[in-house]
């Protein structure tokens, strides 16, 4: 595979800072909504179930997000170090397209498919 040239490397870094500041404002948006459920008496129980499946799926969504998060702050290192854009597992660089899409992928498309088949 090609090794990234300059160009596309700050195209993809500007990507990831990007993506870290959207990812850091959503888990700020969604933090007061993480509290627990009141038992205020004007609520009816099935309401209250409404709003605690709610928030299960608002705190699910926010582990993936804060997941994501890192492994963005993990890429942000490699870009500063020199390692951003090539395969953990085997080495080779990742396709511009592939980072392009996600830029804070670690493995390339053959590896990434080989350890979901595993």
């Amino acid at each position: 595979m090609d090794e990234l040239n300059d160009q596309q490397r700050e195209e993809l870094i500007k990507d990831l800072e990007d993506l870290e500041a959207s990812l850091i404002e959503l888990l700020d948006l969604t933090q007061s909504k993480t509290k627990p459920v009141s038992l205020r008496e004007n609520i009816g129980r099935l309401s209250r179930m409404d709003e605690m499946h709610n928030q299960s799926i608002l705190l699910a969504n926010r582990t993936v997000t804060s997941n994501r998060l890192k492994a963005v702050k993990i890429a942000l290192a490699h870009a500063n170090d020199g390692n951003y854009g090539y395969c953990e597992e085997c080495g080779n660089t990742i396709a511009f397209r592939r980072l392009k899409a996600y830029p804070d992928a670690s493995m390339c498309i053959a590896c990434k498919g080989s350890a979901e088949s595993s």
